[in-house]
């Protein structure tokens, strides 16, 4: 063999090709053991040998299913003599070089295993080509930026006027479609209506703002008109002419200490939030200039942060947000003089229901499973990646699979396809609370949030955030975060599915086919999966980050790209139809994906492991056992993740699983177990 090697395990899996050849079937299985016995003996016969080679293994992706692996071989580190466990060289210490001894077998067998096997293309054979062939030429990119434009034209508060009228925006997009108003789960019956629920929520609805010098000179500095976002959700009316003070800081009681506040309006660096702090203090508003980092302020100095305050119908506050460079035009003003400004604020509170606009295209055989599909419609204005992206690739989606089904360029549905533009995570939990019977039938969520950014202007990429495994509890390379911020799972609430697997080897496959720049990141919450999530039903989200433009006034239409809106279009149609349909043929190949996936997590595991424990020991750890005890326990959830990931794997199928698709998961099964207990029994744990 040459110096460098490379092993793709994106490939054909032995064993996981569909039934039918049943003599063909025994032979390659028998084969197969055979393999494996020549590879074990192999191993073995290599590390009694005089001399070992070291393996270093380095993971350069894990999406899709599969990690692309890049085995080199390089000058022996060490000697190896039977029965001797001082074969390491100096640099590596006594306790080091018994793990690596023990590590050693158990990863080569695994690459050995894996070189042994027949290659394929990982391309030929797809459950969703298809179906992925026809989404591509029926997702039209600029007509879902068409609705982004639309969208981002109102501030979107569930509830509220401009929330309706999108909403009845995708009602007439649904009606021109040929869906009809009402519930129905006939066959091929296409149908939407609208969910509305009482809440005790006051609906806050803004008019107008403004922000102005009054003294020493007459001047607006911001206006409602021109950047929505200076006016903090949840503002009362005002009309107040004061005096303008600086305090700097302004998020702590003592900031106030030195400055007197009574009857003025204070000019701060914290969120709007702190508004009580100052109006206990006798403010009569405040305007704030805070902008979180991931806005990047220092490149961005006219950029204006969302932000909102509590509803407080006691105080009645207001409060305004600024611009970096707007705040030190006024800070620097009044070092030398008194300013004074006048502030108008219009905005009114009303009862109202929370409304959910609901799309079914119901399933040919089993109307009671669903697939959902979901984004969240509401924000404030404009809001355009986020999440107007969202609610226009998702009924872009919709109106794709409905024209290619009545087209026949697509088949029709087993189970019913839900589509849902809700008030974020309040729709999704009310309509969740409504149709509490029939979650337990719902198979896969997808979530769309932030799917249009354009790279290019906004820095972020586009993303798969994983349901819940693992990861999210140990957390170490080469998993990544996002940037957003990480959420806090309940290791005892973990639960495996083939969902992130499934739609990463999707994603993957169209990023590969164009060029499209992908990335995954481990799970944080934050949308409308959650609920879903928190409910035992595998959900997944796709959205971008980071985004200079998140939450602030630089979120606007043209820093939405209709090509990545087409691209996630594409994917989370293709994904969503696949399962839909539920073929066993997706079924097998999905178990192809997932079992490789498990293969491949077991490689990273042994890497971390070993890592964990070297660096115990460097630390000058008297003890291992609180770390093993940890790796342990990592091991043992990754086990039992993918036990159950493997074993879901069955209700991908609309009809009964054959005997040889349920024969075939618990080899999986039976695979993924033996490589973690023998990988804790190698390290000792």
């Amino acid at each position: 063999m040459g110096s460098s090697h490379r092993l793709y395990c994106r490939t054909q899996r032995r064993g996981y090709r569909r039934p039918g050849r049943g003599e063909e079937r025994r032979q390659q299985s028998e084969e197969e053991t055979r393999r494996r016995a020549r590879a074990s003996r192999l191993i073995f016969r290599l590390f009694d040998a005089e001399k070992v080679n070291k393996f270093r293994v380095r993971c350069h992706s894990h999406l899709a299913g599969g990690i692309r692996l890049r085995l080199m071989r390089e000058e022996p580190c060490f000697v190896a003599t039977p029965g001797s466990s001082s074969y390491v060289r100096s640099r590596f210490s006594p306790i080091t070089g018994e793990i690596l001894k023990k590590l050693i077998p158990f990863l080569l067998a695994l690459v050995l295993e894996w070189s042994c096997r027949p290659g394929s293309s990982p391309d030929s054979a797809s459950f969703h080509g298809d179906i992925s062939a026809s989404m591509e030429k029926l997702v039209d990119g600029d007509r879902a930026m068409a609705s982004v434009e639309y969208f981002t034209r109102f501030w979107r508060i569930g509830g509220g006027p401009g929330f309706d009228s999108c909403l009845n925006y995708i009602e007439t997009n649904l009606v021109r479609l040929g869906f009809s108003e009402g519930t129905s789960k006939q066959s091929a019956a296409r149908t939407f209506h609208v969910q509305e629920d009482v809440t005790a929520e006051q609906i806050w609805t803004p008019e107008d703002a403004i922000l102005a010098l009054e003294i020493p000179e007459q001047r607006v500095l911001h206006s409602f008109s021109q950047t929505p976002v200076m006016l903090c959700q949840n503002s009362f009316p005002a009309e107040v002419t004061a005096e303008l003070v600086y305090v700097k800081g302004g998020g702590k009681p003592t900031d106030y200490d030195q400055v007197d506040v009574r009857g003025k309006v204070v000019l701060c660096d914290a969120p709007p939030g702190v508004y009580r702090l100052a109006m206990d203090r006798g403010a009569v508003g405040l305007v704030s200039s805070f902008v979180p980092k991931h806005n990047s302020p220092e490149l961005h100095p006219d950029i204006i942060a969302e932000s909102g305050i509590p509803y407080d119908d006691t105080r009645k506050p207001f409060a305004l947000k600024t611009s970096p460079r707007t705040a030190a035009e006024l800070q620097q003003m009044l070092r030398d003089q008194h300013i004074s400004v006048r502030i108008f604020v219009k905005t009114s509170f009303k009862s109202a229901p929370i409304r959910t606009l609901v799309a079914e295209i119901a399933g040919a055989v089993k109307p009671d499973e669903r697939i959902v599909l979901a984004a969240h419609l509401d924000h404030y204005k404009p809001g355009a990646n986020d999440n107007a992206s969202g609610s226009a690739t998702l009924l872009e989606i919709l109106r794709a699979i409905s024209s290619g089904i009545q087209s026949g360029r697509l088949p029709q549905p087993a189970r019913t396809l839900t589509f849902l533009w809700v008030d974020e995570y309040k729709g999704t939990s009310l309509w969740m609370k409504k149709h509490e019977a029939l979650l337990k039938d719902v198979r896969a969520v997808f979530v769309l949030d932030m799917v249009g950014g354009d790279p290019k202007k906004t820095g972020g990429t586009f993303r798969v955030e994983r349901m819940p495994d693992p990861a999210a509890i140990w957390f170490r390379p080469p998993e990544q975060h996002s940037g957003w911020g990480a959420g806090n799972w309940d290791k005892a609430k973990l639960f495996g599915s083939f969902l992130n697997d499934f739609y990463l080897s999707v994603v993957e496959r169209r990023a590969r086919a164009t060029g499209w720049n992908i990335t995954y990141n481990v799970w944080e919450g934050g949308s409308d999966h959650d609920p879903f999530l928190w409910k035992g039903i595998p959900a997944i989200l796709s959205w971008h980050f980071p985004d200079f433009g998140y939450h602030s006034s630089m979120d606007v239409s043209e820093n939405v790209s209709p090509i990545e809106m087409k691209h996630a279009g594409a994917s989370i149609g293709t994904a969503a139809l696949t399962l839909a349909a539920g073929t066993e043929t997706a079924a097998w190949e999905i178990l192809k994906n997932v079992a490789l996936a498990a293969e491949a997590r077991s490689m990273i595991l042994s890497s971390q492991v070993k890592d964990a424990l070297m660096e115990a020991e460097a630390g000058g750890a008297t003890t291992l056992e609180p770390v093993r005890k940890q790796e342990r326990e990592m091991l043992e959830a990754w086990r039992k993740w993918y036990d159950e990931a493997l074993e879901s794997v069955l209700t991908v199928p609309i009809t009964p699983p054959t005997e040889s698709l349920k024969n075939e998961v618990r080899r999986a099964v039976e695979d993924h177990r033996f490589r973690i207990d023998n990988l804790i029994a190698a390290m000792g744990l």
